[in-house]
């Protein structure tokens, strides 16, 4: 029943697992072939009896048989074995008698019978058919009548048994085949199988070693690593990993890769593999970006399953799932980690710059010995510093309250020409163009002053040598246009810098990465919008609010 079991098992498969299973089979067969008339040969030589040498003559053919099979690569064991079968009923023709009738019977019987197994086509008839030359071949050989009549019928029914059991067991793996083949076919996962044969043989051809050491070896000569990695053949792959790889056709995805186009990613994935294989174990589970046929990248979680005979790996099965969005959501999280990192860096250098001061210039007063006018200057510094980590704060507060939900606007007539001039003075820069006038909008006026303060503040920190400001309506929106020949930032950063704690701009000195999401924030909950973009040369950001002349509130 283990017999059986194995061979079932043996037989799970598709037409590639066959076909190993044909050349196995007539491999074996040759080398056995061989090695009988090798010993034959031997004991004559040895003995000096050349009946020995007739005894070489049946192994030889068969041997033969076999080996031509393995050149032309037209491996059937079917074939092979029913042929090896003739050769012994041949040879005990030629130079059988008593002494070898029963092993030569039972030799017939039992190759034949195995044979029987490879027989793919008509395999009742030719069972039938077999089974009548096994009751004549006694006959053939010169056996008496008497004798050879029980002892054909003997092999006959002998052949016709083990044929229909064996047949019986091909039946059934065909069944459990069939479901197995459905399964993977049809199986929304991803599914390869791979014969790493090849591949380690020739790792352990190059590395005597521990096993354990392996993965030092491997680091140390990439070569033999891509040798290896080269080396592996996919021998079947579902719907599903081809469409995972993006292949047009299964032919893209089976067999091997050559050394020079195999890409890098596959390399390092197969090596974690062939590591796993070297050191005997049967089960491995990683994540490697793989490089698709069309060109693009992905990452690849592989959990993989060596079903294959111990000591062999013709039959690793790998199970491959996309986690590319997995991935994209940890750098994601990775990226806010170390934003954030950096975020708290930056406020407390922002913080502490005006704290710093106050603290300061509120010593010196306390002091004393400083004249009134001396004084309210002071009072004045430590006032704009004061204002400056109030503004901080703002920023702080609009941001904690917009991932809560909670920020609140009042939407009233405003003129953003005053607001504009107030946030001018409080940062206190110099602006090439300003406008004089500038239409009425529906806002916030605070909050429209956050906006233009953090864009103002903005560009003193990075703008270029010209800055200035432009304004006007259109179709009942009042926009405004902050404007400067600075090198603005590249397409990428674009679009994150309204990202909360994101800036194009490193370093502890670089802002805080609020401020431009913050006031992005604020716009959109006046109804209105901010965006960037470059112009003939010039960074823009942009900010657009309804105009009081055509709105609701009016």
């Amino acid at each position: 029943m283990a017999m059986e079991s194995q061979i079932a098992e043996t037989l799970l498969g598709s037409p590639g697992d066959m076909a190993r299973l044909h050349k196995r089979v007539v491999r074996v067969g040759a080398v056995a072939g061989w090695f009988c008339a090798t010993l034959f040969i031997l004991v004559g030589l040895i003995t000096g009896d050349s009946s020995y040498y007739l005894d070489a003559v049946g192994p030889i053919l068969a041997g033969t048989l076999m080996s031509v099979q393995v050149l032309l690569h037209r491996e059937n064991a079917g074939v092979a074995l029913l042929g090896a079968a003739v050769i012994v009923t041949l040879s005990f023709l030629l130079i059988g008698d008593e002494t070898t009738l029963l092993a030569a019977s039972l030799g017939v019987v039992i190759i034949a019978s195995i044979g029987m197994l490879f027989i793919q086509s008509r395999h009742l008839m030719l069972t039938i058919g077999l089974s009548a030359v096994m009751f004549v071949i006694p006959l053939f050989w010169g056996v008496p009548v008497s004798e050879a009549i029980p002892l054909g019928s003997v092999m006959a029914v002998s052949f016709g048994l083990t044929a229909a059991i064996f047949f019986a067991v091909r039946n059934a793996a065909t069944t459990l085949n069939r479901r197995f083949q459905v399964l993977f076919e049809h199986s929304p996962t991803a599914v390869l199988e791979l014969d790493w044969t090849d591949s380690l043989n020739y790792t352990r051809s190059e590395f005597s070693g521990r096993p354990e050491r392996i993965r030092g070896f491997l680091g140390a000569y990439p070569d033999i690593v891509r040798k290896a990695a080269s080396l592996v053949k996919v021998v079947r792959a579902n719907q599903a990993a081809i469409d995972l790889l993006n292949a047009r056709d299964p032919e893209m995805v089976l067999g091997s890769v050559d050394e020079d186009t195999l890409p890098q990613e596959w390399v390092d994935g197969y090596t974690e593999v062939l590591i796993n294989l070297f050191q005997g174990e049967r089960f491995l589970d990683f994540e490697f970006r793989a490089v698709t046929f069309n060109g693009g990248s992905k990452w690849l979680n592989a959990r993989c399953v060596n079903v294959a005979t111990a000591g062999e790996a013709d039959g690793v099965l790998v199970a491959l799932a996309d986690t590319t969005h997995l991935k994209a959501k940890e750098d994601a999280m990775n990226e806010l980690i170390r934003s954030k990192d950096e975020f708290v860096a930056s406020i407390s250098h922002e913080l502490r710059t005006p704290l710093t001061a106050v603290v300061g210039l509120t010593s010196e007063m306390i002091s004393g010995g400083l004249g009134g006018a001396e004084r309210d200057e002071l009072i004045e510094l430590v006032a704009s510093q004061a204002q400056e980590m109030s503004h901080i704060i703002d920023d702080l507060l609009v941001a904690a309250r917009s991932e809560m939900g909670t920020v609140a606007v009042a939407l009233n007539e405003v003129d953003l020409g005053a607001e504009l001039q107030a946030a001018v003075e409080g940062v206190g820069i110099y602006l090439e163009e300003i406008p004089t006038e500038l239409p009425t909008a529906i806002g916030d006026g605070p909050r429209i002053r956050q906006i233009l303060r953090n864009l103002l503040t903005n560009l003193e920190r990075y703008g270029g040598a010209h800055r200035r400001v432009i304004g006007g309506a259109n179709r009942g929106r009042v926009w405004l246009e902050i404007r400067d020949d600075g090198s603005g930032v590249s397409d990428d950063d674009a679009a994150r810098i309204f990202e909360p704690y994101a800036s194009a701009h490193t370093g502890i000195s670089s802002s805080v990465g609020l401020g431009l999401s913050v006031a992005r924030r604020l716009a959109e909950l006046m109804g209105g919008s901010l965006t960037y973009f470059r112009d003939e040369g010039e960074s823009v950001f942009r900010l657009e609010l309804a105009s009081a002349e055509e709105s609701l509130f009016v």
